[in-house]
Formats: structure tokens, C-alpha cells, sequence
């Protein structure tokens, strides 16, 4: 696997999570929903109910978010000695 797809796959947990996280923000205002995180009103586009999507975007996203920086920091190291021992040639 090339280096730049180990760093990538590193990268993505955060990145989608903040993602998920600001577009449920985002969905919230803009589509005038109503109610705090724990007890939203119903809130519908078109038909579409958005409350499980909201739920999951502005409460789980930001904890899994906080969860998986680390985590991600972490993996990020590991390449980065991995790839600058491949480097040197040292194992």
C-alpha cells in the first residue's frame, strides 16, 4: 500500500466525523428545526424526516470526533516513523 493511501486512511475518521457533524449544525438552522439535542421537534424536508440524521450529526458526531483525534494522531505517527525508517532502511 503507498504511504500517501496509509496517511489518508488515517485522516478520514476525524475528517468525516467533523464533517457529519457540521453539516447536522448546518441542516438544523437551515432547515428551521426546532428544539435543543435532546428533545428536537419533528423536523421533515419533502417527506424526509430529519431527526435520526440530526441526532446522529450534532450528538454523536462531536463525540466521536473527539474520540477518534486521537486515535488518528496516533496511526499518523506510526506511518510517519514507519515511513521515514523505510527511508533510512531501517526495520
Amino acid at each position: 500500500m503507498a504511504w500517501m493511501t496509509k496517511y489518508t486512511l488515517a485522516v478520514i475518521p476525524p475528517a468525516l466525523f467533523f464533517a457529519l457533524w457540521k453539516l447536522g449544525v448546518f441542516s438544523y438552522h437551515h432547515f428551521n428545526c426546532q428544539g435543543n439535542i435532546k428533545n428536537l421537534a419533528p423536523c421533515s424536508v419533502g417527506g424526509f424526516d430529519l431527526l435520526p440524521w440530526l441526532g446522529f450529526g450534532m450528538f454523536w458526531s462531536p463525540i466521536l470526533f473527539w474520540l477518534s483525534l486521537p486515535i488518528s494522531a496516533f496511526f499518523l505517527i506510526d506511518i510517519g516513523a514507519k515511513h521515514i525508517g523505510s527511508k533510512r532502511g531501517v526495520q
